[in-house]
Formats: structure tokens, sequence, C-alpha cells
């Protein structure tokens, strides 16, 4: 594996669980962990940053990248730049394959909430190769 920029992206982590995800890291996180968050709206990552700053000032320059979900390039570029993507946004079976696909891809670990069996069926069908 080729190295990469980030050790954990959590995604969708302005959402409700996104934002515990990212508060647990902030405050459990082991030092020299390279992390970010990411979402769709760059205005509501500034402002999750600015809440995690409180909790670790060294947050302040926390990386904030702006993805789409059902934007392959964008799930492709997030994929190649950590070793694991923790999402949280869902339903999955309508946000998520593009980010399944595009860690995959990359070789980057995937880790979701998931509570849909159906789905996850067809992602290991499809990807587990």
């Amino acid at each position: 594996m080729t190295p990469r920029e980030f050790d954990v992206i959590v995604f969708g982590s302005t959402g409700f669980v996104g934002r515990l995800t990212a508060e647990y890291l902030a405050e459990h996180a082991r030092p020299g962990l390279k992390w970010a968050i990411a979402g769709r709206s760059a205005e509501k990552l500034e402002s999750l940053r600015d809440d995690l700053a409180q909790l670790d000032p060294s947050l302040a320059e926390l990386a904030t990248i702006e993805a789409d979900s059902l934007d392959l390039p964008a799930m492709r570029a997030l994929a190649e730049r950590t070793k694991v993507i923790a999402t949280t946004v869902g339903p999955y079976a309508k946000y998520g394959e593009p980010l399944v696909k595009a860690c995959a891809d990359a070789g980057t670990d995937y880790l979701d909430l998931c509570g849909e069996p159906a789905w996850m069926r067809q992602m290991i069908d499809a990807h587990e190769a």
C-alpha cells in the first residue's frame, strides 16, 4: 500500500452519529493519529472543526474534506487519501455503494454502522474480489 495522507477519515461527520464519532476521536485518539472529517457541506465541517477544537485545541487545523456520497470520483479521491474510512452516511442502500466500490478499488479499509443485511450481501457479492 502506498503511503496515505490520513489514517482515518470520518465521512458524514456533521450528522448525529458522525459528530459523536468525531468527538470520540477528538477526546480519545492516540497521539499522532492523522485523521480528517468529511461530508457534503464545507460550512458545517468548519463549524464542527471549531467545536472539536474546543475539546482539543490542536484540532483547530483538522483537515476538512467536502465530498458527496453519490459522486464516484469524489469517493475515489477520498478513499485514496486514507487507510480507513468510517462512514455514517445512510441509508447505505441509497448512498453507500460508491464509497464501498472506491474503498475496494483503493485497498482502503471500510467501516460503517449499517443495519441493512440485504445491501451488505449485495456489496460483498459485488466487491469482495
